[in-house]
């Protein structure tokens, strides 16, 4: 005969089988959430791996599995590895709104957003860094010689996709560093640079002139990289820029309609 399976086992069957239904009824009768299988998956991180299980997900989180469970050896990681291995853009979005620590990094020393870079899943990177960034948004880089900045800008600058934020650590202790992350377009997964600002020097932008500029240069690779804002004179935009770079977030402006009144909420970039 063979061994009969234990409620534990029994509810990870029935995220298997999609079965809401039966994962709260053994949940109520004392099956464990954190069940770990042969491989190491937990019932959370098995939801997370199919596009057909997402409410199987959101029950497992509502009845309190845990979003940052563990999963060792390669390609391992929590469950927000694994949904954004698989480009599950909505199941990444559930897990973040649930407190998944996007600078957990794995085994292979990869964070969430750095596996989804690398898989190509371009909406799951916008997920990821729009939830954990200081700053992002259009602006223009200066890539000619300097004196046709003079006498013609627009033929030597291009649009970029700007992002500041943290990266990870297998130290949750340890404080923050900030990267930034620049791509050629809204569509592309991995970025185009990627400058390490705690290596960098600022030259900060003469914001008196009319159209000012920052100077990022990287000397540990010799990178330099001219920014202005995306509009010509939006002066506002690349201060909230050098101030993410500092670790200062962007501030942004949230209108929520009450019954009685428009009531205006500060709120960051994160």
């Amino acid at each position: 005969m063979g061994q009969q399976q234990s409620n534990h086992e029994l509810l990870y069957q029935q995220v298997k089988n999609s079965n809401i239904e039966g994962i709260k009824k053994l949940c109520r009768e004392g099956a464990r959430l954190e069940w770990v299988d042969k491989k190491g998956k937990t019932p959370l991180i098995l939801a997370c791996l199919n596009p057909q299980l997402f409410d199987v997900a959101k029950t497992l989180i509502e009845l309190g599995a845990n979003v940052n469970a563990y999963r060792p050896g390669r390609k391992g990681g929590n469950p927000l590895h694994h949904a954004a291995k698989k480009g599950l853009e909505n199941t990444v979005k559930l897990l973040l709104s649930h407190g998944a620590n996007a600078l957990m990094t794995n085994d292979d020393c990869q964070t969430p957003l750095e596996v989804a870079r690398a898989k190509g899943h371009g909406n799951v990177v916008r997920a990821i860094e729009s939830h954990i960034c200081l700053f992002s948004g259009w602006l223009r880089e200066f890539y000619g010689p300097g004196f046709l900045e003079v006498l013609a800008p627009r033929l030597v600058s291009r649009k970029i996709w700007a992002v500041v934020l943290p990266t990870g650590s297998h130290n949750p202790g340890m404080p923050c560093k900030l990267e930034l992350a620049i791509y050629s377009s809204l569509q592309g997964a991995k970025p185009r640079t990627i400058i390490a600002l705690w290596k960098a020097n600022l030259e900060e932008p003469k914001f008196h002139h009319s159209d000012p500029t920052v100077m990022i240069a990287d000397n540990s690779t010799k990178t330099r990289i001219k920014l202005a804002p995306a509009n010509e004179r939006d002066k506002q935009q690349l201060r909230w820029f050098c101030d993410a770079c500092k670790g200062i977030p962007q501030v942004r402006f949230t209108l929520v309609y009450s019954s009685s009144s428009l009531v205006i909420k500060h709120a960051t970039s994160r």
